[in-house]
């Protein structure tokens, strides 16, 4: 197949490196427009050029994804095919390799195209999954279908303390965990102090206002017991002191079984010790009438002092699901994602891959802080990650799906037309300019309800401008008339584009302070330490 690329003046020789360098099954030529940037280029301008080239040997003509309108107009006028291509020209030899050109639109970019195509398979692969549950040994938590083995994977986002907050409070968080992804809602209470009448009025008021699958995090018996009887759907956790004492009330209810004796206050941390104790819960939970079982061997924060840490607890998993291949697993991550200073993100989605590797049937969360914020949905998406990759056997890349948010597979960079350009160099000197005499701004970031707010204060009174992104914001903030400025004007365009930022991806946003600081490693004084 022969095909031309038609581009712009800036990015020809960057087109041009690209088509020397891709052996291919396709024939590839580039023809620069007269224009320097060609997603600026219009129908009318590409007919006017291609009508002075020579185009009866090609079979394809590709223009770059940025390119406004459809290009029918152009394949009528030519009597070729022309198709849009991606939007940056540095992703064409990978669109090449993966993708029939022939496939392409004349009204989408290659790029939108196949973001579509990705969604709609991994949607299907998600669709036959939960399809698929029914028919394999499982377990139903309410509604909910707990597959002895996954896919698919289930996600339990507990409320941690729950007994501490309101009414409105506990159903705003338990509201957001229920959007954000939570296929079960947990309630986590005070440990070691029996409160079942607070137990049974937030099960209560959950199942009453929202009536999600609801389970209850407490190994005190008054508190199982209380939780059962108020609706709870699931209980957490079932261990050698509190097995017999709840046998009675909560048969009919799935349970989750942890390697750990109150009584004697052993809690198992290798993985011969987890499974030990394990399995002689779950054989007491059977004998006194339990039979709705889900396994918990318990992921130990990273221990690099002893080998009883995330390494042996994952090993323990492994192990029991080898004796064990019918019983669902169960794995809590707060204890990794918590107790290590790294982005949940990236945290969350490895550890959700390694729970998918175990067979683990339902994986717990708990956004106690605020590093661990939005963990429902990041291991939401993993799970879905997760169970796509499994179908495609694959790695978890490329799947239409990803968690990709503080950074990016490539870096692309947009060119610049700099001839007949001056250049100057900014430094770093900070400079002060005269105060605006409208007056001034005081940006700020609701992280809890999805605002960015800036307070005015001036000649034209106080007034407090709050939207969901920056551009909202300065559109209001112009319409209004309150600044007269332009180093005023650039100088909030940064501020809102940082709050906007950090609204986001959860970070925290202070006024005239960086939103990044990048981390070093510590530098030793010399290597050789004799």
């Amino acid at each position: 197949m022969k095909i031309l690329l038609l581009t712009g003046k800036l990015a020809e020789p960057l087109l041009r490196k690209v088509a020397d360098a891709y052996p291919s099954n396709y024939e590839i030529h580039v023809s620069a427009m007269p224009i320097e940037v060609a997603s600026l280029a219009t129908p009318q301008l590409i007919i006017s050029y291609l009508k002075k080239i020579k185009l009866e040997d090609y079979d394809l003509i590709m223009v770059p994804g940025l390119i406004s309108g459809s290009m029918k107009p152009i394949e009528e006028a030519v009597g070729i095919r022309v198709v849009k291509g991606p939007k940056h020209a540095a992703d064409i030899p990978i669109l090449l390799r993966t993708y029939d050109p022939i496939r392409l639109s004349p009204d989408v970019s290659a790029d939108d195209l196949i973001a579509d195509e990705k969604y709609r398979d991994a949607k299907e692969i998600l669709e036959k999954a939960e399809a698929s549950a029914t028919s394999k040994p499982h377990i139903r938590v309410d509604g909910v279908i707990i597959p002895a083995n996954p896919p698919p994977i289930r996600v339990i986002s507990e409320i941690a303390e729950a007994h501490l907050l309101d009414e409105s409070e506990l159903i705003r968080i338990a509201r957001k965990r229920i959007e954000e992804g939570a296929d079960i809602l947990s309630l986590g209470f005070q440990a070691g102090i029996s409160n079942p009448e607070k137990v049974k009025d937030c099960v209560m008021l959950i199942k009453k206002e929202l009536n999600p699958p609801l389970a209850i995090d407490s190994i005190i018996p008054s508190e199982i017991v209380a939780g059962v009887e108020a609706g709870a759907d699931m209980i957490m956790s079932l261990e050698s002191g509190n097995i017999k004492k709840v046998a009675s009330r909560i048969r009919d209810v799935p349970a989750v079984v942890i390697p750990y004796d109150s009584g004697r206050r052993v809690y198992a941390r290798t993985a011969e010790d987890k499974l030990r104790l394990l399995k002689k819960n779950i054989q007491a939970a059977i004998k006194y009438g339990i039979d709705k079982i889900i396994a918990d061997p318990v992921l130990e924060p990273i221990n690099l002092s002893e080998p009883t840490g995330t390494l042996e607890s994952l090993i323990a998993y492994r192990m029991f699901k080898y004796e064990y291949s019918e019983i669902p697993l169960l794995m809590g991550l707060c204890n990794v994602t918590e107790l290590i200073d790294a982005d949940s993100v990236g945290v969350n989605a490895l550890l959700t891959m390694l729970a998918a590797e175990a067979r683990v049937s339902l994986v717990l969360v708990v956004e106690k802080s605020a590093k661990a914020a939005e963990s429902t949905t990041e291991v939401k998406i993993a799970s879905q990650m997760a169970t796509i990759a499994g179908e495609k056997k694959t790695p978890p890349k490329d799947l239409g799906l990803d968690l990709l948010i503080l950074k990016n597979k490539r870096i692309i960079e947009s060119r610049l037309s700099l001839e007949g350009a001056a250049i100057a160099e900014a430094d770093n000197k900070r400079i002060e300019y005269p105060r605006d005499p409208l007056g001034f701004f005081t940006v700020s970031v609701d992280h809890q309800d999805g605002w960015i707010k800036v307070l005015y204060r001036g000649r034209k009174g106080k007034i407090l401008i709050k939207g969901k992104d920056a551009k909202s914001i300065y559109d209001e903030i112009l319409k209004r008339r309150l600044i007269s400025s332009l180093s005023h004007a650039l100088y909030l365009g940064v501020e809102l584009g940082k709050a906007e930022a950090a609204l986001g991806i959860g970070k925290n946003y202070i006024q005239e302070e960086p939103l990044f600081e990048k981390t070093r490693p510590i530098e030793l004084s010399g290597k050789d330490a004799s």
